[in-house]
């Protein structure tokens, strides 16, 4: 059955694979998981990194009761889960293939 552009298959962007179901400059599903995994890996690094410095900044400038290092723990783990999502997403966009 062809699609309605003509084409039953369409190369893929990275591999030049004909796959089913994509478009034109599009990535197969293998290499759309290799992408997401090298995303995935370099996002987390970049998260920690700026959790760490987030960290010790607000660390050493933080009150030292109970209340302000439950706050800044609390925060701390935001932090992190919100880098990573916005360090993924970038990642997805502008890695080269």
């Amino acid at each position: 059955m062809q699609l309605p552009s003509g084409f039953a298959e369409v190369p893929c962007a990275r591999c030049g694979t004909f796959v089913k179901g994509i478009g034109f400059g599009e990535l197969c599903p293998d290499c759309q998981r290799r992408r997401s995994l090298r995303a995935s890996r370099y996002a987390r690094l970049i998260s920690l990194v700026v959790t760490a410095g987030v960290a010790l900044y607000t660390a050493t400038r933080a009150p030292l009761s109970p209340a302000g290092r439950l706050w800044l723990a609390a925060g701390v783990i935001i932090i992190y889960f919100v880098t990573r999502k916005v360090a993924y997403g970038v990642l997805m966009r502008h890695l080269p293939d």
